[in-house]
């Protein structure tokens, strides 16, 4: 109350003090600007000064604010920069799917200023380096995409890094930043893809069995190339322990796969050939022996003729025995001669092998005949065999050039 009544008392005495000097003396002013003038006393040009300088603090004071963050003004022009960054990011993703790298990339890193997800940008402007060849620069952009991801360490960034450590054939850097993400998204299916084809690559075909059942669960890939991908790593892991000669090594692989899987003609014809490849010819040949008389087939019998027992007189045997039931068995026709050439029985391979030609026209066969007539001289007919193999091959396609992949 003491401090109001004090003003009140000088606002009082100014007012006084302004009314005895405007009575004394009211001045005089004159502005003249070209052929207008402007005539007033002192006292009133001073109240227009005040108040023009008042205006113009007004107009800057509403200018400051209608600029600050969250005004009109500045969403308009954050909305004006946003869409821009959105057109040039759609334009530089659109020139990447189209395949003109350099330009994508130009205008992804311009973009990524102005874009609401420069994380993208990045990413994609290293895919498009990537593209180029250029690595130094694809790890740059990856860095940058790192900075950006406000949401802290994801998978993005390190997905794209494998992804592209995997394409320049970087397979362990590879394997290594997968096996990172997979501690944080080990139910990510994409990245169980990428590791699939890490150890395809790597023929770490023992580890590629074992991400199988993963890649099951989460429906990873189809069931049909599933099972042909566990086809394929478990003929290639017996393939190589037997080019390996680890006979032991072979016996506990076989140990470790599926009932489901060693009940396969094929796979079991495979464990045969890796034992006969490690020394265990007579090992091989008994278990193609008992599995043939459990279950007849083609691939069985192809093995067991391209096998050399420890009794090659009794493994003939023991194939003839199976004739009466498989005579129009163009396979046993061929595994047939193929263990009479190796018992020197020329004319009863030469018989087999012609047996087997009249059921099945196979160029394996007719190159068997061929080699046999010309060891038995007869240097026209087998010529004419060799021609008839080739004529009865499949083609062979050319390679296809394949496009660099964005």
């Amino acid at each position: 109350m003491k401090r109001l009544f004090i003003a009140v008392l000088l606002t009082l005495l100014l007012a006084a003090a302004l009314a005895a000097a405007i009575s004394y003396d009211p001045g005089y002013v004159l502005i003249a600007f070209g052929r207008y003038t402007l005539e007033t006393t002192f006292w009133v040009g001073v109240a227009m000064l005040l108040l023009l300088l008042a205006l113009m603090y007004l107009a800057v004071l509403m200018l400051h604010r209608g600029l600050r963050r969250g005004s009109l003004i500045s969403r308009w022009r954050s909305d004006r920069q946003l869409r821009r960054g959105r057109q040039l990011t759609a334009r530089g993703i659109l020139a990447l799917s189209e395949g003109h790298f350099e330009r994508a990339r130009r205008i992804l890193d311009r973009a990524a200023n102005n874009s609401d997800m420069p994380l993208v940008n990045y990413l994609m402007a290293a895919r498009a380096s990537a593209a180029l060849g250029d690595s130094q620069q694809a790890q740059l952009y990856l860095m940058r995409a790192e900075r950006s991801d406000t949401r802290g360490p994801g998978i993005a960034v390190a997905l794209t890094q494998a992804e592209l450590q995997l394409r320049n054939g970087q397979l362990e850097d590879s394997l290594a930043s997968l096996n990172r993400i997979r501690r944080g998204a080990g139910k990510n299916p994409h990245v169980l893809r990428l590791l699939k084809d890490v150890y395809s690559g790597l023929r770490d075909w023992s580890n590629l069995l074992k991400l199988l059942p993963d890649l099951r669960r989460r429906q990873a890939l189809p069931q049909e190339q599933l099972d042909e991908l566990e086809l394929r790593a478990t003929i290639n892991l017996l393939d190589e322990a037997g080019a390996r000669r680890q006979l032991e090594n072979l016996h506990n692989q076989w140990q470790k796969l599926p009932k489901a899987m060693t009940r396969k003609p094929v796979v079991i014809a495979h464990y045969a050939r890796a034992l006969a490849a490690a020394g265990g010819e007579g090992e091989a040949e008994r278990v193609l022996r008992a599995q043939l008389r459990r279950q007849w087939h083609p691939e069985l019998v192809a093995a067991y003729g391209n096998l050399a027992g420890d009794d090659l007189a009794r493994q003939l045997e023991t194939a003839e025995h199976w004739l009466p039931e498989h005579r129009n068995d163009a396979a046993l026709q061929l595994c047939l001669g193929r263990l009479a050439l190796r018992n020197e029985l020329w004319g009863k391979a030469r018989d087999y092998f012609e047996a087997s030609l009249k059921l099945e026209e196979k160029p394996e066969t007719c190159a068997e005949l061929g080699r046999l007539l010309a060891r038995l001289g007869q240097h026209e007919r087998s010529s004419a065999y060799f021609e008839r193999g080739l004529a009865a091959s499949p083609p062979v396609a050319p390679p296809v050039a394949r496009a660099p992949v964005a």
